[in-house]
């Protein structure tokens, strides 16, 4: 069996995606692999237009970095305790390329990321980072399905039956 010696794993800092890292950071302990956790925070230059007042927009995107980081490196050290080599990294950009450089850059053997399960308009309109990861990414993707009760089917399928 293929044992990986470098994990990445993507946050979005959403319930979703932190299931994604808990089951990679299994991945890393019963392989003794390294785990990198990236995220890549919305920039507000890039929805910048010329109906924006002009503001410091730099300014703005440091603060939601140094938000994420936060919020971040908090949830490693809660969760992650037991992981030995874990390397947050925050990076800006598009962020599939992002997550693709990141992958390149550290020889990931494996890219394990969550879907958020968006279907018809939701998906056409927001995309999916995880669809371009998997086209892009110079090494295998291991996509995590949420847990059901996360993706709001559940609720869906309760007030279906009520009515």
């Amino acid at each position: 069996m293929k044992r990986f010696k470098q994990i990445l794993t993507t946050t979005d800092l959403s319930p979703e995606s932190f299931s994604a890292v808990s089951y990679a950071a299994h991945l890393a302990k019963s392989d003794g692999a390294k785990l990198t956790v990236v995220h890549v925070p919305h920039s507000t230059s890039l929805a910048y237009t010329d109906f924006v007042p002009p503001i410091d927009m730099m300014n703005i995107d440091t603060a939601i970095e140094d938000a994420a980081r936060e919020e971040l490196e908090s949830w490693v050290a809660r969760h992650l305790r037991s992981v030995p080599r874990v390397d947050v990294v925050l990076r800006s950009g598009i962020t599939h390329e992002a997550i693709c450089d990141v992958a390149k850059e550290t020889g990931a053997s494996v890219i394990v990321m969550a879907t958020h399960g968006r279907k018809g308009l939701g998906h056409l309109v927001l995309g999916s980072v995880t669809e371009r990861v998997l086209r892009d990414a110079p090494c295998p993707v291991l996509v995590v399905k949420p847990p059901e009760a996360s993706t709001g089917e559940t609720a869906r399928r309760r007030t279906k039956k009520k009515r």
